[in-house]
């Protein structure tokens, strides 16, 4: 299974996971919580490329106060956006930190 590293300096790193099946809970945080610094894992639903898709942030990203992630900011709003065109983008939320995309299926159930 594919996955995307967004960190907030602009790069991005694909990487695979062995997964056989849906992963559950604790596989995901697994994965995950190293990529974020050992944060709390928080779910994002994202549309990304016309598919509903999973994201990945730490959940305490504000309030540590880590740098805004561009990227996954897009991601993030696309939704939004793509329903409500005339919206200021700068006027919703915005993600921090590093971001774990699953691009290519929906992997939270």
């Amino acid at each position: 299974m594919r996955y995307e590293i967004l960190r907030p300096d602009g790069t991005r790193q694909t990487r695979t996971v062995g997964w056989t099946r849906a992963p559950g809970y604790l596989e995901i945080a697994d994965l995950i919580r190293p990529l974020i610094d050992g944060g709390e894992l928080e779910h994002v639903s994202v549309l990304h490329n016309g598919q509903r898709r999973d994201m990945f942030v730490d959940e305490n990203g504000h309030s540590k106060e880590l740098q805004r992630n561009e990227a996954a900011t897009k991601i993030y709003r696309n939704n939004w956006l793509t329903q409500h065109p005339k919206d200021e983008p700068e006027s919703l939320p915005y993600i921090v930190g590093t971001a774990i995309l699953f691009p290519d299926e929906v992997i939270w159930r």
